[in-house]
């Protein structure tokens, strides 16, 4: 399962990656072009914080990580997304925490310039003193609103399946700041 989901997400890379717009027979020059290349590419760094939800908020009182988002524009209104986030579950009542690396990868739907869907699906991996090679199914949605050119926000319920019915969930929020802004 765990090669499963890291091989879609892969592929999913490589296809943002190696899809190009076609010439336009009047941009001859390269510059142009390789221009509007780099304009369909955004990288963004954000918080992601939230309270955990179901089962896991008995055992945890706040959740809080830091991510990293690579998304391609593939049309006007919709664009794939690479992540690769940190979480940390702080541990409530003297417990320790938990700590996560999800990497993720998806889809932005824009429903309008400044409005978006969101939806990712991946793998975590957990990381803690008793980790062997606990890697678990990962996914993310929500809906998200461009602040400014820099500034993006992204309410977001997140959950990492542990085996069977028992899920880490939050609901939260990525607070994000966009490297360099691709061109809607």
């Amino acid at each position: 399962m765990k090669k499963l989901i890291l091989s879609v997400a892969f592929s999913l890379f490589i296809l943002s990656v190696t899809a190009q717009d076609k010439i336009d027979p009047q941009k001859k020059s390269p510059e142009m072009n390789t221009k509007q290349n780099i304009n369909r590419f955004q990288l963004s760094i954000g918080l992601d914080e939230g309270i955990p939800v179901g089962e896991l908020s008995k055992y945890s009182s706040f959740v809080m990580g830091a991510s990293i988002q690579g998304e391609y524009a593939v049309l006007k209104e919709l664009g794939l997304t690479l992540s690769a986030n940190y979480l940390y579950f702080l541990g409530k009542n003297g417990r320790t925490g938990l700590s996560f690396v999800p990497v993720l990868a998806g889809a932005k739907f824009y429903l309008s310039r400044k409005i978006y869907i969101s939806g990712q699906l991946g793998a975590a991996m957990y990381i803690g003193q008793d980790s062997e090679d606990d890697t678990y199914l990962s996914y993310a949605q929500g809906i998200g609103f461009q602040a400014s050119n820099r500034i993006d926000l992204l309410a977001k319920y997140e959950g990492i399946n542990i085996g069977g019915s028992r899920t880490y969930s939050f609901a939260g929020l990525r607070i994000a700041y966009n490297l360099f802004k691709r061109k809607k």
